[in-house]
């Protein structure tokens, strides 16, 4: 256990004063961490000594563990001044959850002396990825296409590597190895999200220690025993969704600082847009909208508080919240398009933050686990006992 589990836990309001007063640092980086496809060091490190690199971890390893409500409402503030780093600190706090998961005497290797480390998860379909069991631990090779801040992380939390030994299948590992030990194939080219560097990772021969391995043998019927509860997996996502959030209130923030400057209403007879009933109604709208969508994110964290520890909600209680994530990105994205409305063609300059807010919740909403069809499908499957969920993680 590390000296620092003897620290003061900070209050939540304290908390929420750390990430509202990184929000100027994170915006004045937010064009470098798009350039760079990574969060700037001066940015990763003003987080780390927030500590707001502790929010899910549990306090005997130095953590502040707080409810779901208290982190997606700090992380939403980060999403505030740079989704992509909001992302970035959302998924630490989702694969903090996932590396708890680990044996202790790994964890107490890693907490032990850097209870700050920056973790990053990452899952595969690639039917070449395999563990070798060797002596003292595996050998793992694969790709994984979606690492979200692999080139800044500090370990690199792998689901479900399928394990073999003597050529035969023996069953599934959660592993937890440094992606400084990957090859980086730099593929995150995408509109949006692209300071969260989520290239692919390339693993080749690399030897992880049993003291971070989770396994689980096939049974009889050659299916291992989950590795993951699906309701660490549905959290996970929530995190990832406050980021977004955090990418509407940033925007909305923007233009109303742009109303307050007293910019006219071109070819209308406004010298000053605010004077204006219609603009007035519009980001009256977009600001309700927003506010919406932070009561369904907040409504699912609050879900999430109420499922005893140690226990998975029902699925249909997990198909109930997916589906108030949906409602919260739904509602953001329809703020947005009111705020570009306001911003008007200058706020598609390349130089104009709201464009960056605006790119990245489009692409951040797509997300497959904030897949909508797919969840709107789930969710009338319960509702109506019609089948088992179609998302297969879930």
């Amino acid at each position: 256990m590390s000296q620092s589990t003897v620290e003061k836990v900070p209050t939540h309001a304290d908390l929420i004063e750390r990430a509202q007063a990184l929000i100027p640092l994170l915006r004045r980086n937010a064009e470098q961490t798009e350039k760079e496809s990574r969060v700037p060091d001066e940015s990763v490190a003003a987080i780390r000594e927030a500590g707001l690199l502790r929010l899910s971890t549990p306090r005997e390893w130095g953590g502040w563990e707080l409810s779901m409500r208290q982190q997606v409402e700090i992380l939403s503030e980060l999403g505030r001044g740079c989704p992509s780093t909001g992302w970035i600190a959302a998924n630490h706090a989702a694969s903090v959850d996932l590396v708890m998961l680990m044996p202790e005497l790994g964890l107490r290797e890693i907490y032990g002396t850097h209870p700050d480390a920056l973790m990053l998860s990452a899952a595969t379909l690639d039917p070449q990825l395999r563990g070798e069991k060797v002596d003292g631990g595996v050998r793992v090779s694969g790709r994984f296409p979606y690492a979200s801040g692999c080139e800044i992380s500090d370990w690199a939390f792998l689901a479900w590597v399928p394990i073999y030994e003597d050529g035969e299948q023996t069953g599934v590992a959660n592993l937890l190895t440094p992606p400084s030990g990957s090859r980086i194939e730099h593929t995150w080219k995408v509109a949006g999200l692209l300071g969260t560097g989520t290239h692919a990772m390339v693993m080749e021969d690399v030897f992880v220690p049993d003291r971070f391995m989770g396994f689980a043998p096939l049974k009889e019927d050659s299916a291992p025993e989950p590795l993951v509860p699906a309701t660490v997996l549905i959290k996970g996502n929530l995190h990832s969704l406050s980021s977004l959030v955090g990418a509407a209130r940033g925007a909305l923030d923007v233009v109303r600082a742009k109303l307050e400057e007293h910019k006219p209403l071109a070819f209308s007879t406004y010298s000053r847009a605010i004077d204006s009933l219609s603009v007035q109604q519009e980001f009256a709208e977009a600001t309700h909208l927003i506010d919406t969508g932070m009561l369904h994110m907040l409504a699912v964290a609050d879900g999430f508080d109420a499922v005893p520890e140690g226990e998975d909600a029902t699925p249909e209680e997990r198909a109930r919240l997916r589906m108030h994530m949906v409602s919260s990105l739904e509602r953001c994205r329809e703020a947005m398009q009111r705020l570009l409305d306001l911003a008007g063609t200058s706020g598609f300059a390349q130089s104009h933050p709201v464009q960056r807010y605006w790119r990245d919740l489009e692409i951040g909403s797509r997300h497959t686990a904030l897949n909508r069809p797919m969840i709107f499908e789930d969710y009338a499957r319960s509702l109506l006992g019609t089948g088992a969920p179609v998302s297969l993680l879930f």
